[in-house]
């Protein structure tokens, strides 16, 4: 394993009504990170492990969530529905969590409302943000095969994105970001054994994206 210096500085824009549009900055310095190996991946031994336990985390919390709500919402939930060419263009998205396990609640499934994300690009590598809502990661992009694999840190407010991976273990956040169906991704967290954050993206039509 290899230590890294990450630095990045990427602004990016919310589209949305215009009440909702503004700028924000995510921005990183001098923050050092472990290499797993991977092909440009940075990521702690720990977050890695995380990632490697997913199918196993996503079977306990799939397997105990209602039968209703996962027909429902389809292969967003689905542990096997990652599609082929993941690709995410920049520019902004409809996010949406669902809570899988007993963070969850009784029920085992939690939804929450509809949220702006961003995704950017700097030097190469997409950055995503999560713009608006109570939990607000914000962080880089990697591409592992058929899916992206993601970390960051969950930021304190809104606009304020000066949390980078690696500056707080207790914010720090990983997950990966799969496509499962035309124009529909999901970024999925593991946290704890069994439970699941999954956010929807959708694309936010383009005559409402940010000029």
């Amino acid at each position: 394993m290899r230590s890294v210096i990450l630095a990045v500085l990427v602004s990016c824009g919310l589209a949305g009504c215009a009440a909702r549009r503004e700028t924000v900055v995510v921005s990183a310095s001098q923050v050092e990170i472990v290499d797993d190996g991977g092909a440009g991946q940075v990521i702690r031994p720990a977050d890695q492990a995380k990632i490697d336990a997913l199918p196993a985390i996503w079977q306990a919390a799939w397997g105990k969530s209602p039968g209703r709500a996962r027909s429902r919402e389809g292969a967003l939930l689905e542990p096997a529905a990652a599609l082929d060419h993941p690709e995410l263009s920049p520019g902004s998205y409809n996010c949406r969590l669902i809570r899988l396990g007993g963070r969850a609640g009784t029920r085992r499934v939690r939804n929450f409302p509809t949220h702006f994300c961003y995704v950017g690009a700097a030097d190469g590598v997409l950055n995503f943000t999560k713009q608006t809502g109570s939990e607000l990661p914000a962080g880089l992009l990697y591409k592992t095969g058929k899916r992206y694999t993601f970390v960051g840190a969950l930021q304190r407010a809104e606009g304020d994105n000066s949390l980078v991976y690696g500056a707080d273990q207790a914010r720090d956040v990983a997950g990966v970001v799969e496509r499962v169906g035309p124009f529909r991704w999901r970024m999925v967290m593991p946290v704890g054994e069994q439970d699941l954050d999954i956010l929807e993206l959708t694309p936010v039509p383009v005559e409402r994206q940010a000029s």
